[in-house]
């Protein structure tokens, strides 16, 4: 169950380009959580700014329980991102968590996961590395930025040892273009038999990674980025329209509590 915390700020460090890696500790046990689940974060003094914000939880919860901290790799992307990383120990950070539904990729012993990241949604997939890690499993990375300087924001994924490819848009590291082709080119190149997607990123990019995923016949999971302002269900802001297999009309769902992580194959795009 989700609970309200009241977290002290152990660091926020500068970890490359805009990207931060802030951890949060508590002075109590935190409940599990899943990979793929968020925290909802309150950013400024008093009511200003007065919603929290949503972040993906980075880091997995210590085996055997007993965590402590909480980790969220951000960038500063506006006013919000900002006020977070302006924060020094020992501020202290109201956080609800964990929330959400993680990934549950459906598969078989011994399937692969191809994790396809564009920009900060690696922030969503990296604990789902680092489990798959954990069990001697060998997931691989696609990740997409802007330019090579962006490539930060995955150097704490391929340290664990995953394989990782990487797009940018001006061509500056690996491929260049968008990570939905390089998707389809690894695809096409490895073969599809065996392999469940997991994609976090912006909604073009999902949409696209979700139709190579259709073309191919490979199994996808999205995590959705909606903006939200309770994160329990609630204020209804979130929603998203699925057509789940067999139905006829458009059925709405709150991406904060049937989500973030969701079948691609039935999300109305």
């Amino acid at each position: 169950m989700p609970a309200d915390f009241h977290l002290r700020v152990s660091s926020n460090e500068h970890v490359g380009a805009s990207w931060f890696l802030i951890t949060l500790a508590a002075d109590v046990d935190l409940p599990s959580w899943q990979p793929g689940q968020f925290l909802m974060l309150s950013l400024g003094e008093g009511q200003d700014p007065l919603l929290r914000r949503p972040f993906s939880i980075y880091n997995l919860p210590e085996p055997g329980g007993a965590t402590r901290s909480v980790q969220v790799l951000y960038k500063i992307l506006g006013r919000g991102t900002a006020l977070l990383s302006e924060l020094r120990p020992p501020a202290r950070v109201p956080a609800l968590l964990p929330l959400g539904l993680g990934f549950a990729p459906r598969r078989a012993r011994g399937d692969r996961l191809v994790l396809v990241a564009g920009g900060v949604g690696v922030a969503s997939l990296h604990p789902l590395a680092a489990e798959e890690i954990r069990r001697g499993r060998r997931p691989l990375l696609l990740f997409g930025c802007r330019t090579s300087a962006e490539v930060a924001g995955a150097e704490a994924t391929r340290a664990l040892g995953v394989e990782t490819l990487v797009s940018t848009d001006d061509g500056s590291e690996g491929a260049k273009g968008y990570v939905s082709d390089l998707l389809d080119a690894v695809l096409a190149e490895r073969g599809t038999e065996g392999s469940v997607l997991c994609v976090c990123g912006p909604t073009p990019m999902m949409k696209a990674s979700a139709g190579v995923a259709t073309r191919r016949g490979a199994v996808c999971h999205v995590s959705l980025e909606s903006p939200m302002a309770c994160g329990f269900g609630v204020c209804v802001g979130c929603v998203v329209g699925v057509r789940p297999e067999g139905a006829v009309e458009i059925l709405y769902r709150r991406t904060c509590v049937d989500g973030p992580v969701m079948d691609a194959s039935e999300i109305v795009w």
